[in-house]
């Protein structure tokens, strides 16, 4: 036989074997995983007594299961959001802020100009390279958006190095809660002690908020909801990397 032709023929034979060959399962995760990611990396101290008898749980919660299912259409988001925030060592809390701003609704607009998941305002958009504007607004997109706001995010946590007072950052914008600081004597901001005053009341509020989801993903039995544990779903592709495991902070 000539060398050309079993050449060619050896071609076939292999095209033909790569066809018939099984194509490996799409890379599946479940809610139980999402879930022990995003408790097992939440500052326990996140839940006081105050934040699971307040009354922002129960204004997330009418009925617990149809709040149950909402949980199980949004897994692939909470996924993604976690993901990427342990994926750049973020504290766990900044990856429930946009349950806060949209309820992990992608295409939330707001008025004013908050825009997508993270409801982004024009400027932050474009500063994190984001397409502003029409249908192929960046904040439009999760994964998109997502890295903007988790840069966004991980710019106020290297310049605080305190999740609360990042969060009240990122809804009161980071000069003029700096400025505040600043004038204040402050290192950081109190919640609690509603410090530095003069802000809105719904920046001190905006952790109490993530702290009454922290101690939803706590316990989420004491809320009445069951979690959708049992729910599979193929992660977006940039999310099938293997995370090392949650650094050990003291928990």
């Amino acid at each position: 036989m000539r060398p050309g032709l079993l050449l060619m023929l050896l071609g076939i034979a292999g095209s033909s074997a790569a066809q018939d060959a099984p194509k490996p399962a799409a890379f599946q995760r479940s809610g139980q995983d999402v879930f022990l990611r995003i408790s097992g990396a939440l500052d326990p101290a996140s839940c006081t007594e105050a934040a699971a008898s307040s009354r922002w749980m129960k204004d997330y919660i009418h009925d617990t299961g149809r709040f149950g299912q909402q949980l199980s259409v949004m897994l692939p988001i909470l996924d993604h959001v976690s993901y990427q925030a342990q994926k750049r060592g973020l504290p766990m809390e900044y990856a429930l802020i946009p349950f806060v701003e949209s309820r992990f609704q992608p295409k939330a607009v707001a008025k004013g100009g908050p825009t997508g998941l993270w409801q982004l305002m024009p400027e932050t958009g474009r500063h994190y390279g984001l397409r502003i504007g029409g249908k192929k607004d960046g904040r439009l997109s999760v994964i998109q958006s997502t890295d903007a706001a988790l840069s966004y995010l991980q710019k106020l946590q290297n310049m605080f190095g305190d999740w609360q007072t990042g969060i009240m950052a990122y809804n009161a914008g980071d000069s003029r809660l700096r400025g505040s600081l600043r004038r204040q004597g402050l290192d950081k901001a109190d919640a609690d002690r509603r410090l530095p005053t003069g802000l809105a009341p719904h920046t001190y509020a905006y952790v109490k908020k993530i702290q009454a989801l922290s101690c939803f993903m706590f316990n989420p039995a004491s809320f009445g909801v069951t979690l959708p544990n049992e729910t599979v779903f193929t992660p977006l592709e940039i999310d099938t990397d293997p995370l090392a495991p949650v650094p050990d902070n003291g928990n």
